[in-house]
């Protein structure tokens, strides 16, 4: 078992890096890792917790012990899947929710249990206070453990009446603490403390806000809350350690933290509360020096006696505020009295809590909106740990303004803020659900008012962004030609309505070109990119971004077309823009990364024609543009520079540059495993298709058996985001299987290709069933590469039928898109005729095939000849052989002398 520590828990050195596994169990063990208090941890740090134990390398288990659930729970579990580990909720039930325990035995237990801790004499004996039974704040395991314990501590003393009269879980607290205050003043009596019991309760408070500290920090904190003794600091820290040691010591000097707080942590919770002046219970009189103790703690400015070290404030609010928001649920005027002011003083207090206390501050219902009020001006856009908070915040401030008016276009301005809020914290579904009711609330406002169709269409546009992120293509198609629609009918449309239906056009060919809708993908883009041009001729330049980002896209869609020749110019065009856009070469800019990624872009289009030369000077340029900007600021364009660096070590490899192709393909394998480390959910993809890419550049090298770890790992990774997000990652998983599969055949592990690529068949099949025009092309290269394993393997009339099949789909895709699948469907009939010569059957059949092969790669070698000549070459030969077996050999002759003249192609040129 691993407790999982924070560096914020004591400063006592410094924290392992990401990626560093925090232990490493015994061999072939199991790995429980522990993380108490885990809502007060920063969410990135609890995913690099939950990364390191998927690096431990076999069964682990995290245990993630926390108070608060609600939208702190649903955003993180949210991401924890995201990361393919399996998250499941064990809330603590109430007891009248748990039919096998009842109050009165709970209580029996506990009591007996702790009368013979203390030696007396009380098994069956003890009987519990009314209101255990009766009233309902103690149905909780922890409130009926606290009255046995105090119900046996009173029968020890003689006031067993004070506990029995007890009307709720807050007398009982109040009677445990009074009785901890005299254990203080004896302590004192004998000696053994010096200072007062008022100086060891402020110690106490202080401890119980902000949690175990390192020496150093613990000498601050008692400084800025004024502890009301004239011992000194080293002095107050050593006499609170004696009722309160530290349980272990941290670091291997030996150093142990300061001020540990009261167990648990209810009766923390609780001495704050009553210590506070506000509460109701008259047997604990609260302390006036309570009033200002948190303000003096967490904001320098306010305190006399802090040290010159003030300005570091530490994790002090993040801890404060989450132990008053947990007190505050409990008692209404720790609200009143200590949230409330303290906020309404400083609203970034709440946003330095941290996600988990902000949510938890902004879910107490007692608090009063104007709080919120003060903490919305000041909530960043995106924040990987604010965001939950973020989104409670939104969600409680829409729903009280949404009580206060009836105004429709209140109600959808209101929905637009929230549903962008809620999709930033990770709640898809609530968002896409308060999106639906923004939408309706503007097609009220537009059919009552006859007007504001804009703000219709822009609320559809994010409505149609909010589908595709779901997956919900189809639906996507549907709003996104809603939106383009309504602001094609304005009667007068302006520049900002016609760069927002440029950008729809836009977001409606990513979705047409993923649902395989090819052609409609491409007229999308075009329209997109010429309403971006007029823009920029007749209103100003302030529109070439956008010109630049459709031109981008639209490049892409003309690939994907197989117009290459267009995707160069488009694409040279956006870097052309982007180039002026970004300034002078000298100065680094924000849009050097949009240029770089135009470059990225036009280097990918280059190699299609087969100018590989020129398309790696772009892709050189774009990893010096994106390298420099990296080093400004790694945590932004890390992922930029690993992307480009893996697109250069493709295109190197494609233009024969092997050896120097392995090393930009191995730098951004690294770049993504140490992103992926820190953030899983967002980079482990791309690390998938990294070490794919890493898997070709040695097979092209002929390391075939190096290629294996890298596709074994992809495999691996994508295997695992498949079985949390298969709408998502199905594909990948069987891009992988296949690459795997091509990888082992390469290493004569001719069976367990065929599992692989028998794998990746079936995936494709049934991607293929639900979506035909997005993954038949997908399934016929599959069909391919297991008609060449089965013949490899030495099955060859088993070979025939997927290469038969193949052909079939290949020929169908070609009949309405020759441009595009021609290419296809030449590589489908070089396999089918070459599996009938090896088969030794239908040779005829077999001849027909390969001359179709053969007139289809004549007509493609002139356009492309570095990508056809070498399958050219090879067609010719199967050809050639297929005239040998049927007794021709004087043409066979004639074929293998047109082989011969056939320029050498690029060498093991990829997939079959």
């Amino acid at each position: 078992m691993l407790q999982a520590g924070h560096a914020t828990d004591a400063a006592v050195g410094p924290a392992p890096g990401p990626g560093t596994p925090a232990s490493k169990s015994e061999e072939g063990a199991g790995v429980l890792m522990l993380v108490d208090y885990a809502e007060r941890w920063p969410t990135p740090d609890l995913l690099e917790v939950c990364a390191d134990a998927l690096r431990q390398g076999h069964r682990a288990r995290v245990l993630l012990v926390a108070r608060p659930a609600g939208a702190w729970w649903q955003t993180m579990s949210h991401q924890i899947e995201n990361m393919d580990i399996e998250v499941s909720l064990l809330p603590l039930q109430p007891l009248a929710e748990d039919l096998d325990i009842s109050p009165r035995v709970l209580f029996t237990s506990a009591g007996n249990r702790f009368a013979a801790a203390m030696g007396l004499p009380l098994a069956g004996a003890l009987k519990p206070p009314p209101a255990v039974l009766e009233n309902p704040e103690f149905r909780q395991v922890l409130a009926v453990h606290m009255a046995a314990l105090a119900m046996v501590d009173a029968e020890r003393i003689g006031q067993q009446g004070e506990v029995r009269s007890a009307g709720g879980p807050a007398d009982i607290s109040a009677y445990l603490l009074t009785r901890e205050r005299t254990h203080w003043q004896k302590l004192q009596f004998n000696g053994r403390i010096r200072i007062s019991a008022d100086a060891m309760a402020h110690t106490a408070y202080a401890a119980a806000l902000i949690g175990p500290q390192s020496y150093t920090t613990g000498l601050e904190a008692i400084a800025r809350v004024e502890i009301g003794s004239h011992e000194s600091g080293d002095q107050i820290l050593k006499d609170h350690a004696i009722p309160y040691p530290s349980p272990f010591a941290i670091g291997s000097d030996g150093r142990v933290t300061v001020l540990e707080p009261l167990y648990p942590d209810r009766i923390a919770e609780d001495f704050i509360a009553l210590t506070l002046p506000g509460h109701s219970v008259h047997t604990y009189p609260p302390d006036p020096w309570a009033t200002d103790a948190v303000q003096r703690l967490i904001d320098p400015d306010s305190s006399s006696s802090t040290s010159g070290n003030a300005s570091q404030l530490h994790d002090w609010p993040r801890n404060a505020l989450t132990v008053l928001a947990a007190a505050a649920s409990r008692w209404p005027h720790v609200i009143k009295r200590q949230l409330t002011p303290l906020i309404a003083r400083d609203p970034q207090l709440a946003i330095r809590a941290g996600g988990a206390a902000l949510a938890a501050i902004a879910d107490l219902p007692e608090l009063e909106p104007e709080v919120l009020d003060a903490i919305e001006p000041h909530l960043p856009d995106r924040d990987i740990d604010l965001d939950p908070g973020s989104a409670v915040v939104a969600y409680r401030l829409t729903r009280h303004r949404l009580a206060y008016t009836q105004n429709p276009l209140h109600h959808a301005l209101l929905r637009d803020e929230l549903a962008k809020r809620l999709f930033h914290a990770g709640l898809y579904r609530e968002a896409l659900m308060t999106t639906q009711d923004s939408v309706r609330a503007w097609r009220h406002v537009v059919a009552n008012e006859g007007k504001r169709e804009a703000d219709l269409a822009g609320a559809l546009i994010d409505l149609g962004i909010f589908q595709a992120q779901m997956g919900l293509l189809k639906e996507a198609i549907i709003t996104e030609r809603e939106s383009a629609d309504i602001l094609r009918r304005l009667p007068t449309l302006n520049a900002d309505d016609q760069a927002a239906l440029a950008i729809v056009l836009n977001n409606l060919s990513n979705s047409q070109s993923q649902q395989g809708l090819l052609e409609d993908a491409l007229i999308s883009a075009r329209e997109a990119v010429d309403i971006a041009r007029r823009l920029t001729q007749t209103e100003s330049a302030e529109y070439e971004p956008e010109l630049a980002l459709t031109l981008d896209n639209f490049g892409c869609r003309l690939s994907t077309m197989g117009l290459f020749e267009e995707a160069v110019t488009v694409a040279r065009e956006a870097v052309a823009i982007q180039r002026r856009l970004s300034g002078p070469a000298a100065t680094l800019s924000p849009r050097d990364s949009e240029l770089a990624a135009a470059l990225t872009n036009f280097a990918a289009r280059l190699a299609e024609i087969g100018q590989l030369e020129e398309g790696l000077d772009a892709a050189r340029e774009a990893i010096g543009l994106i390298r420099r900007l990296a080093e400004a600021n790694p945590a932004a364009y890390e992922h930029e520079l690993a992307g480009a660096l893996n697109n250069f070590g493709i295109n190197s490899s494609m233009a024969g540059h092997r050896e120097e192709a392995l090393v930009p393909a191995s730098e951004a394998v690294d770049l993504y495993r140490r992103l992926a480390e820190s953030n899983p959910p967002a980079y482990e993809p791309d690390l998938a298709m990294a070490l794919i890419n890493l898997c070709t550049c040695l097979s092209r090298l002929s390391r075939h058996d190096e290629a294996l770890s890298p596709a074994r790992e992809s495999l691996a990774i994508r295997r695992r985001l498949a079985r949390g997000n298969p709408t998502a990652y199905d594909r990948d998983l069987a891009m992988s299987l296949n690459t795997l599969g091509i990888c082992l055949s390469l290493t004569d592990n001719h069976e367990e290709a065929l599992d692989s690529a028998q794998e990746a068949v079936d995936l494709f099949r049934r991607l293929a069933e639900g979506n035909p025009p997005a993954y038949e092309s997908d399934l016929a290269m599959a069909l391919t590469n297991l008609s060449n394993f089965l013949a490899l393997a030495g099955y060859p009339l088993q070979a025939l039928n997927p290469a038969r099949e193949s052909v079939d789909i290949r020929r169908r895709l070609a009949t309405g898109n020759p441009s595009v699948y021609e290419p296809d469907l030449a590589l489908g009939l070089y396999a089918l005729a070459d599996r009938h010569l090896e088969a030794d059957v239908e040779l005829s059949v077999g001849l027909r095939t390969a001359e179709e092969a053969v007139g289809i790669y004549r007509r493609l070698v002139p356009v492309s000849p570095r990508a056809y000549d070498y399958y050219l070459e090879h067609t010719l030969h199967v050809q050639a052989d297929l005239l040998d077996k049927l007794g021709r050999h004087e043409e066979a002759a004639r074929i293998r002398r047109l082989a011969s003249d056939t320029p050498d192609g690029p060498v093991n040129p990829g997939n079959p």
